[in-house]
């Protein structure tokens, strides 16, 4: 059953965020935003009790929301909308984490930890498709993608997707 756009976006973000922890790939942060997430530190926790193997951020935000199909939830145009029909929301998550820079020195990685990396990252990607397409709400995964990002930032994985959200009637305005 579709839930309004604050308790969709935050079951989607804890599917996820509980499939990273279960095959121990915890995040340091799990957040909603109101936008692009601002990522500081993808590196290290703030909180010592999450354990050395945690590291990065997993946050979602609003992007759109439109009338949809029932079967696809792909966009359709309809005509008064408001006399009912299935409404679809987008959203992205943003899993943000740690990866191999330059040292001081200007050294690159070597390829062994270049490897582990993409290793860990693929991971990722495999964990985030598993745990959306097993999410028990209506999506659609529209895009997995990683992020192409200059060396010494984080590992970005984005995933967009397309849910069925429930869009409250207006408030009764009538005469009181």
């Amino acid at each position: 059953m579709a839930e309004r756009l604050y308790a969709t976006a935050d079951t989607i973000l804890q599917c996820v965020a509980d499939a990273l922890a279960a095959d121990l790939r915890p995040v340091c942060k799990v957040y909603q935003t109101h936008g692009v997430p601002v990522i500081f530190q993808c590196c290290e926790c703030e909180d010592p009790d999450l354990g050395d193997e945690a590291n990065g951020e997993l946050s979602i935000h609003f992007r759109r929301l439109m009338d949809a199909d029932p079967a696809t939830l792909d966009e359709v145009r309809r005509i008064r909308p408001c006399h009912g029909g299935v409404t679809a929301a987008q959203f992205r998550l943003v899993l943000a984490r740690c990866r191999p820079i330059i040292n001081a020195e200007g050294e690159i990685p070597p390829p062994e930890t270049l490897t582990e990396h993409t290793e860990d990252q693929l991971r990722d990607v495999e964990l985030l498709w598993q745990s959306l397409a097993c999410c028990g709400v209506d999506i659609r995964i529209d895009d997995v993608s990683a992020d192409l990002s200059e060396p010494g930032m984080c590992s970005i994985v984005f995933a967009d997707v397309t849910v069925q959200a429930l869009i409250p009637a207006l408030p009764d305005l009538g005469s009181a």
